[in-house]
């Protein structure tokens, strides 16, 4: 029996897998399939002819006519979002054009009671030459 045993070293420890949950959840899937070269697919359930996946959160109808409904819907999001940005656009232009008009009004109304008082005060003076 050596003095000096192996009986009290600690044994190795395994090599952990790399848990990959951590980094999807942190920097996204895109991340994740990206960096670690692994490919996540949704995860689809199929009842009988009704199929749904899970994406981004939420269970999406993917056949049937729940699923062209979805789609439908989801056109009709993007077009609505895009006709308030056109709408809030023409907002802001139309603003700014009103502005525009009352500053020029504005202007053009001084420019007239300038020219009033000029054309007054002219008048006052040639009363004064002209008086008897």
């Amino acid at each position: 029996m050596p003095l000096f045993s192996n009986k009290f070293s600690p044994k190795s420890i395994p090599v952990r897998k790399f848990d990959t949950s951590v980094i999807r959840n942190e920097f996204g899937s895109d991340y994740a399939a990206k960096e670690l070269s692994i490919d996540i697919q949704p995860l689809k359930l199929k009842f009988g002819d009704f199929e749904i996946s899970f994406e981004d959160g939420q269970w999406i109808p993917a056949s049937g006519k729940a699923g062209l409904t979805h789609k439908e819907n989801i056109r009709l999001r993007k077009e609505l979002e895009q006709l308030e940005e056109e709408n809030n656009m023409l907002r802001l232009k139309f603003e700014v054009l009103l502005d525009m008009m009352t500053d020029k009004t504005v202007e053009a109304e001084q420019q007239a009671e300038i020219q009033r008082s000029q054309s007054m005060s002219s008048l006052k003076q040639r009363n004064k030459k002209y008086k008897w």
